[in-house]
């Protein structure tokens, strides 16, 4: 079945989203009944944010959906292509509505592109509607991935995306959970976040 991030969003004007499948609950601990509604994965780009998003909602049983891609299906183009032909405050527009569209689902995994948490009006709608978990990875791994995806549309440099970085660190800190990605599994990431969750489902 396809994940909910390849069927698009709806704009206001639209009829809302169907209503998500019906998932099996997860094991949980003593005190907490379910996952949170909603877990958004904020930080940098190339922290890892989709893979291990992907892997979060497999261990929880629940949707997965990915702002960028939900962006980029929408509108027919990648991100790079958007900020080089419609402008940054385009994306950002999109970028929202693909967030926003999130309020109308149910147990979801949400993987956030890297500059949605900055803005306080992301920020706070995060904060309502779900629990943020801010993926954290060393600079060197997040220079390598974005260099082989073929470069990001705000830096072009190392030291670009170092003084970015850097700049957008004390913002990320705010998120509800802090994880250290690192050189690990996607599930063994995956399954840390659910632990301090108190979600991570009971092993077969």
């Amino acid at each position: 079945m396809p994940h909910r991030a390849d069927r698009g969003f709806p704009r206001a004007h639209l009829s809302p989203l169907p209503t998500p499948r019906v998932e099996r609950e997860s094991g949980t601990v003593p005190g907490v009944n379910r996952p949170p509604d909603r877990v958004y994965l904020v930080g940098f780009m190339g922290a890892g944010k989709t893979t291990v998003g992907r892997a979060l909602a497999e261990l929880l049983a629940c949707d997965f959906f990915d702002t960028d891609a939900t962006v980029e299906a929408a509108e027919g183009r990648s991100i790079e292509e958007l900020f080089r032909t419609r402008g940054e405050g385009y994306f950002r527009e999109k970028e929202w509505e693909a967030l926003a569209s999130t309020s109308l689902l149910r147990r979801v995994v949400v993987a956030t592109g890297g500059g949605l948490f900055l803005a306080p009006m992301h920020k706070s709608f995060i904060r309502r509607h779900g629990t943020s978990v801010w993926l954290d990875a060393p600079v060197e791994k997040i220079w390598s991935r974005c260099h082989e995806a073929g470069g990001r549309p705000l830096f072009t440099t190392f030291e670009e995306l170092v003084a970015l970085l850097e700049a957008r660190r004390p913002r990320y800190a705010e998120a509800d959970l802090h994880i250290v990605e690192a050189d690990r599994d996607p599930a063994a990431v995956a399954r840390e976040i659910a632990d301090k969750l108190g979600a991570a489902e009971e092993s077969a």
